[in-house]
């Protein structure tokens, strides 16, 4: 069962017009009323570094590709392949160079490069989900950048801005903000713009270990330590194995013959090992990724910036977020820490690369009892009433305890069909502790419906918590399994333009039929009365 949002018909052009006004004609009247239409507002070429960059980039990607020629392949081969690579490179980068150009006029940033196939974008300024700039080790040698700007289609950056100069890009950042908030200025017939700047949050060194040492990326340290490996046994010898293999067997036996004790000892100093290794990497990763990390406010803009040796800089509009998730996992919240993720329209990737980037990230950590003091800088007009949680069934603890035992009850009956022996019964006395997980999962289950905000929270011992602009919500979905039509429960699922990072939005389940139909409604009718802006 779905409820849509006249906002769901409006996915493209999100605007709400008035009733017989259409989205064209509202657009033309705006931009012929506007004083700013017609105005050039700013003009620039890329940086003549562009063509260095271009030909470092093309010799980097060139270095996996010519190993084959260099070993297998022929000289003459070799001599003709990477001259020929890096030609076109330096052909691309001239055309690119001389034919690019861009400029800000009449509310739109046009972008223009081509010489047989002339090509010009027109990117509507109203648009602009996010402006990225990032620098790496080279560009901050030379005092350049990269800039990226990006809009709701979620196809990836609408303009690729490489290279410019840092002034330059933030002049180009500075325009594109400033005449965002004329035009919503004039439009709203505000007199003032506010564009006062504060910095909202700045994390320390110590911090970020905190946050490494509470991520929980042991599993990606292990899997880095994996890649390393695999990098390595390109170059050891064939009998390398073998040898570790005999060496291992050999300790392993020298230890048993000290006692059973010494070796269980030693298997568990090695975990440990393993452990602080990774937690070593975590934090390093953490360090490299956000050293420096700062958030500031600057008038209606989220401003971060961050990074050790790439730095990496955007502007995020407020009321552009479409859902915030606050994140408290296992050792998080054993320390008292979250860490705060956001989406927006534009959010469409499945880049890895943007992913460690920490690009999804609005706050990396933060203390748990700040939280609550850092929400009203990220959404102006959260709701202000008490913050009363309504709860699921409690049936959903006797769901989950039942399912749960039935698959613990299947495992132990297969252990002890393979080993045949009766002694691994003992572990059917565990049963208990399904029931005290699934408590634990009940008091953290529930949602908060307010005027302008819908909060959902679930978890076991991690816990997540999504918080929604009503106006935001493109569909409201009802959905129920055999199992919970049999229990006459449901789950709800807010649908927003932008999921990529905060596990697909807010979602509430074992909600009783009734309950969860008339939440629906609700909330699809409030939307339905909010205008949605982009």
């Amino acid at each position: 069962m779905q409820y849509e949002t006249p906002q769901e018909q409006d996915r493209l052009s999100p605007e709400i017009t008035e009733p017989g006004e259409s989205s064209q004609s509202r657009d033309e009247n705006h931009h012929s009323l506007s004083p700013l239409a017609g105005l050039t507002i700013l003009e620039g070429r890329l940086h003549p570094l562009t063509l260095l960059f271009a030909m470092y980039n093309s010799i980097r990607r060139l270095i996996l590709p010519a190993i084959p020629l260099i070993f297998f392949g022929s000289r003459w081969s070799f001599a003709i392949f990477i001259p020929l690579m890096v030609a076109g490179a330096i052909i691309h980068a001239l055309v690119r160079y001389f034919t690019f150009s861009y400029r800000i006029e009449g509310g739109e940033l046009i972008t223009r490069q081509g010489i047989l196939e002339r090509r010009e974008r027109h990117i509507s300024v109203e648009r602009v989900q996010e402006i990225r700039i990032e620098q790496g080790v080279l560009h901050r040698l030379f005092g350049v950048v990269d800039a990226s700007i990006e809009t709701a289609s979620g196809k990836g950056p609408e303009a690729s801005l490489s290279v410019l100069s840092l002034a330059e890009a933030e002049r180009l950042r500075e325009a594109v903000f400033k005449k965002r908030r004329v035009s919503a200025s004039y439009s709203e017939g505000e007199s003032e713009i506010g564009g006062e700047s504060a910095i909202v949050r700045r994390l320390r060194l110590g911090e970020l270990v905190r946050a490494g040492l509470t991520s929980n990326h042991l599993l990606s340290a292990l899997a880095l330590v994996g890649t390393l490996w695999a990098f390595v046994d390109d170059i050891l010898p064939e009998n390398f194995y073998e040898r570790v293999a005999i060496a291992v067997y050999g300790e392993a036996n020298r230890l048993l013959e000290q006692g059973t004790q010494t070796a269980v000892l030693i298997a568990i100093l090695g975990i440990v090992v393993v452990f602080l290794v990774s937690m070593i990497l975590s934090v390093i990763g953490t360090v490299v990724r956000f050293y420096g990390f700062t958030l500031t406010r600057s008038g209606e803009d989220l401003q971060r910036a961050y990074g050790l040796l790439t730095r990496r800089s955007s502007s995020l509009p407020r009321r552009r977020i479409q859902v915030l998730e606050i994140q408290e996992g296992f050792l998080r919240r054993l320390f008292r820490l979250a860490s705060l993720r956001a989406d927006t329209a534009g959010d469409r990737s499945n880049n890895q690369e943007e992913d460690k980037g920490g690009r999804d990230v609005l706050l990396p950590v933060v203390p748990e009892k700040e939280v609550d003091e850092l929400l009203p800088v990220i959404f102006p007009d959260l709701d202000r009433e008490p913050t009363s949680w309504s709860r699921v069934s409690r049936l959903a603890i006797l769901r989950d305890t039942v399912e749960g035992a039935i698959v613990w009850a299947a495992a132990v009956c297969a252990v002890y069909w393979y080993q045949g022996d009766a002694v691994w019964l003992w572990l059917f006395a565990l049963l208990p502790l399904i029931y005290w997980i699934n408590l634990v999962r009940y008091r953290n289950l529930g949602y908060l419906l307010g005027e302008r905000f819908f909060r959902t929270r679930r978890g076991r011992f991690s816990r997540s918590t999504h918080i929604v602009p009503i106006r935001n919500a493109q569909a409201v979905v009802v959905s129920q399994s055999p199992v919970d039509r049999w229990l006459g429960l449901a789950t709800l699922t807010v649908d927003t333009a932008g999921q990529a990072y905060t596990g697909g939005g807010p979602q509430i389940g074992n909600l009783p039929l009734e309950e969860a139909r008339t939440l629906a409604r609700t909330l699809a009718h409030r939307a339905a009365a909010m205008r949605y802006r982009w």
